[in-house]
């Protein structure tokens, strides 16, 4: 027999800080706006708190556009192979596979994505070892 987990919602107002999901989706909370994720990897990057809330609540917090991936994440385009450091919300070619020792990656860090959520990112530069 398969349980239900059943999912509490809150009629409360969530906080800066925190992950909101609603009846639209999921929305990092910053302040008195809110970013959509523009997709669940990068929502999985920020390994934030999730609080689970209704629209209602939220009505206060105005939706200011898209978020993609956490600062410090290491991406990798599947159409291009290219991969990607993301710092300062910006996306970090990284050219010499001496920037994942010198900084402390491994391979398996990286997380493997589309194009649509490495275009979100500006460019920022390359990184050399």
């Amino acid at each position: 027999m398969l349980l239900r987990r059943r999912t509490r919602r809150l009629h409360t107002r969530v906080p800066g800080g925190l992950i909101a999901q609603t009846e639209k989706g999921y929305f990092l909370v910053k302040g008195s706006k809110r970013f959509r994720f523009v997709s669940d990897r990068a929502r999985e990057s920020w390994k934030l708190k999730v609080v689970y809330t209704t629209e209602l609540a939220m009505r206060d917090i105005k939706i200011s556009g898209v978020v993609g991936f956490r600062d410090g994440t290491l991406i990798r385009d599947i159409s291009t192979h290219k991969i990607y450091l993301v710092s300062d919300y910006k996306k970090m070619h990284v050219a010499d596979p001496d920037v994942f020792r010198n900084l402390g990656f491994t391979y398996k860090d990286i997380i493997l994505v589309s194009s649509k959520e490495v275009n979100m990112h500006k460019d920022g530069g390359t990184l050399y070892g």
